[in-house]
């Protein structure tokens, strides 16, 4: 079964503006004779709880520019959830780790039916070269075990650096609006217990993202996943 990768919470945001997405960390472990591949595949993002105070994103008012604000903060998942760029970036985690499970299907189901020949054969085998057949066939399971859990971490560091582009991309729209503002800080929300909602500008930022969209597009995806992972298995035997 995929092991999760836990999310570290969002820092503040201040006048230096960079912000970071996601970092994971895979793990490998070697279990017995006949193990299944168990590769870890990075997870879908899910926004952190926060308290509202009874309030829902419509029902946030905007500042009106040109008041000067002593600080403004926002919603820091939401600028990459709703805005049309960081969707783009999700949408593209999430077609690549459709196709790691994908992949990771198929390699369970190449090892069971070999594993099943393997158990049919037995019968008629000696001892000993039923006992190299199964040795060969329990190292191949690991080494897949392995390569998918590499490949599962480098993804997730994929995604990571995607987010911190996007991140990057995003910090001079926050620049502008805090000079427009005349707001010396923004603050992520989940660093603040309690403040004026008039005081978000997340919906702002959102539609400023949108509107240089050209300049803040999803990068290129590399590929990582190997179209046909079960050829590539046998291939190397």
């Amino acid at each position: 079964m995929p092991r999760p990768i836990g999310r570290p919470a969002a820092p503040a945001l201040v006048v230096a503006l960079m912000l970071f997405g996601t970092a994971a960390v895979a793990q490998d472990d070697d279990d017995g004779p006949l193990a299944r591949p168990a590769p870890t595949v990075p997870p879908t993002a899910v926004p952190a709880v926060r308290p509202d105070f009874g309030l829902s994103p419509a029902q946030v008012t905007t500042p009106e520019p040109g008041t000067p604000l002593p600080f403004l903060f926002i919603n820091q998942e939401r600028l990459l959830t709703d805005s049309r760029s960081g969707q783009a970036i999700l949408a593209e985690e999430d077609r690549q780790r459709d196709a790691l499970r994908s992949e990771a299907r198929a390699l369970d189901k190449s090892f069971e039916d070999e594993e099943r020949r393997l158990t049919d054969q037995r019968p008629t085998l000696p001892a000993e070269e039923f006992r190299k057949l199964s040795d060969a066939f329990d190292a191949r399971v690991v080494q897949a075990r392995r390569d998918q859990d590499s490949r599962a971490a480098q993804l997730a560091q994929e995604f990571d650096q995607r987010r911190r582009q996007f991140y990057a991309q995003v910090a001079p729209v926050l620049v502008s609006l805090m000079d427009r503002y005349g707001a010396r800080a923004i603050f992520d929300e989940a660093s603040v217990l309690l403040a004026d909602q008039s005081l978000n500008i997340t919906q702002a930022v959102i539609a400023e993202i949108d509107a240089r969209a050209p300049e803040a597009t999803a990068p290129a995806a590399p590929a990582t996943v190997p179209s046909d992972p079960a050829a590539e298995e046998q291939g190397g035997n």
